[in-house]
């Protein structure tokens, strides 16, 4: 047996991440919670409640009509009594499960949201991580395409609040494409064929798909249309209106409009685009879908929909829609935007020894009680040694203790200081709050 005394060698994974995995560092995680609480916020300020559904779930939970993801994207392992268990895949589908069971009495509509990690296997060779947060919102038993108008501006909002800049959201409605799609008679594969096509809007293997399949005239005028039908939403829609349109495909053009005059009342029509071109990705999908991205990364960042079929395979039938943003994306996105500010609590470290110590712990805990950061740095070092400690963690003042009750505030960047107190530094901390209020006006 090969000896191993503390090398490297192939198999020995204990320095290591799984792959698709990966450890968040400090200032990361910093980030990352600052924009899960801005996402919190709003939600709450919307009237939504927060719920939380378990890791683990049943594999049947995924595996039904509507709901069924692909095995090969999610983790499984057994339960003591055999049973095929999934790690959470996805949170929508968990959350139908649990507003037609444990929530079924409650009067609708529910208006749920979620913050949450999901995990899936990802394709051989893609770079996308197994496991993410998203921070999502289920409003379940509104039927109308105003809802949807409200799910979008309320992502619109979550986003900016986060930090994200120069994003967009581009809207389809599903049963565009699936309604023209019908008219032509041909096999579930050629269909999933076609819509991959449009997916991808390669015009070519459209067009040699349509010929293939006898496809002329108008229909295959505006299916060859369909790629290209993205942009400002009016101007798309009245692209789109300019066709022979079946029953289905003017109900769906109508129910984007509907929605985009919330989105403009609530003023946010400048981050939305349309995308007729835009195809389903999961089954339970059945009317508006959207999707949102950002100018800094070449990944969505959120998307959602309407799933108005979704809730009946839990046994009670309900319309629903909803959005899931990608935290760890926000997280990338502020990044490259050099925006990488943590919670914004005020942090100090306070220097201390044996012989003050029950001072400075009586002066943090009352520094702390009033929402300040306050570490403590009881090394034996200098005070020099202090300031660098603080440089480094991006703190920008020590607190040193004086006679009696004064304080002094070194600036650990410059050495320069002041003298003051406790009621002092609370009272400078409530004058950067209304400083930051007045910038509300």
């Amino acid at each position: 047996m090969e000896n191993y005394k503390g090398g490297s060698r192939m198999g020995d994974y204990r320095r290591q991440v799984p792959e698709g995995f990966g450890d968040i560092l400090d200032h990361e995680c910093a980030v990352k919670r600052a924009a899960e609480t801005a996402v919190r916020g709003i939600f709450l300020g919307y009237g939504l409640k927060e719920v939380s559904t378990p890791t683990f779930e049943y594999l049947d939970v995924f595996c039904t009509r509507q709901a069924e993801l692909e095995q090969e994207e999610m983790f499984k392992l057994t339960d003591p009594k055999g049973r095929i268990l999934v790690i959470r895949p996805d949170v929508t589908i968990p959350i139908a499960r649990m507003a037609a069971t444990n929530m079924k009495t409650q009067k609708k509509p529910l208006k749920l949201f979620y913050i949450s990690d999901v995990f899936r296997v990802n394709r051989a060779g893609s770079n996308e991580q197994r496991e993410f947060t998203q921070a999502g919102v289920e409003m379940i038993g509104v039927p109308e395409p105003e809802a949807d108008g409200e799910s979008i501006a309320m992502a619109v909002q979550a986003l900016k609040t986060a930090g994200v800049e120069d994003f967009r959201i581009d809207i389809g409605q599903v049963q565009f494409f699936e309604s023209i799609i019908e008219q032509i008679e041909i096999p579930p594969e050629d269909k999933d064929s076609i819509r991959l096509y449009i997916k991808h809007k390669n015009l070519v293997a459209v067009e040699e798909f349509l010929d293939r399949k006898g496809v002329n005239g108008s229909l295959k005028d505006l299916l060859l249309s369909i790629p290209v039908l993205y942009g400002d939403v009016g101007e798309v829609l009245r692209r789109a209106g300019s066709f022979p349109l079946n029953q289905g495909a003017a109900k769906a053009m109508s129910d984007i409009e509907r929605a985009y005059r919330i989105i403009k009342e609530y003023g946010y029509e400048k981050y939305v685009s349309a995308d007729l071109g835009m195809v389903k990705e999961f089954s339970y999908y059945t009317g508006i879908i959207f999707k949102g991205f950002t100018r800094d990364l070449g990944y969505i960042i959120c998307s959602g929909g309407r799933y108005d079929n979704l809730q009946q395979e839990f046994g009670q039938k309900a319309p629903a829609t909803g959005f899931a943003i990608n935290i760890n994306r926000v997280v990338q996105a502020l990044y490259k935007q050099g925006r990488r500010q943590g919670d914004g609590q005020k942090c100090y470290i306070l220097k201390c020894n044996g012989s003050n110590r029950p001072k400075a712990i009586n002066t943090a805990q009352r520094l702390r009680s009033a929402g300040l950061c306050i570490e403590l740095d009881m090394t034996d070092g200098s005070i020099e040694d202090t300031m660098s400690y603080a440089v480094s963690k991006g703190v920008n003042e020590v607190i040193t203790l004086e006679e009696g009750s004064r304080l002094r505030i070194v600036n650990a960047h410059t050495g320069k200081s002041a003298v003051t107190s406790i009621p002092g530094i609370i009272a400078g901390l409530s004058l950067d709050m209304n400083k930051c209020i007045s910038g509300w006006h």
